[in-house]
C-alpha cells in the first residue's frame, strides 16, 4: 500500500512520478553496496590464497563502483526533475520538495556505504602492494 508521501508524489504525474525509479535506484544502491562488503568478508574467510582473495577484492571493488556510478546517474536524473518541477510556475513545491529530501537521504546513505566500504577494503594499488602473508 503506497504512503501518503507517495500518493504526494505520484499526484504531480509523468513530470516527477516517471523519476521514482530513479529515486529507488538511490535508494537501494546502499544496501546493495553494503551487501557486497559482507559478501566480500564472508569469501575472503574461506579463502587463504592471496591470488583469489585479490581476484575476489577487484571483482567486488567492480560491482560497488557499477552500482555506485548507476546510483549517481540516477540522482542526477532525478535531481534535475526535481529542479524543473521547483522552476515550473503554478505548481504545488510540497511534492518536488518532499521527493528532493528523500532523494538526498539516499544519497547521504550511499556516501556513508561507499566509506564504510573505503575503510574496510584498501585501493587495490595499496592491496596489491602489501604482502598478505607477511
Amino acid at each position: 500500500m503506497p504512503s501518503g508521501e507517495d500518493s504526494m508524489l505520484a499526484s504531480v504525474g509523468n513530470r516527477l512520478a516517471g523519476k521514482m525509479k530513479d529515486l529507488g535506484v538511490v535508494q537501494h544502491a546502499s544496501g546493495t553496496i553494503l551487501e557486497l562488503g559482507a559478501a566480500l568478508d564472508a569469501q575472503l574467510l574461506k579463502e587463504q590464497r592471496p591470488s583469489e582473495r585479490m581476484r575476489m577484492l577487484r571483482e567486488t571493488t567492480n560491482r560497488i563502483i557499477r552500482t555506485a556510478n548507476d546510483a549517481a546517474q540516477a540522482y542526477s536524473r532525478a535531481s534535475r526533475a526535481i529542479t524543473a518541477e521547483l522552476e515550473r510556475p503554478g505548481t504545488d513545491p510540497a511534492p518536488a520538495q518532499a521527493m528532493r529530501l528523500r532523494l538526498d537521504a539516499a544519497r547521504l546513505a550511499v556516501m556513508s556505504a561507499l566509506e564504510v566500504a573505503s575503510r574496510r577494503y584498501p585501493p587495490l594499488e595499496e592491496a596489491e602492494s602489501v604482502d598478505p602473508d607477511a
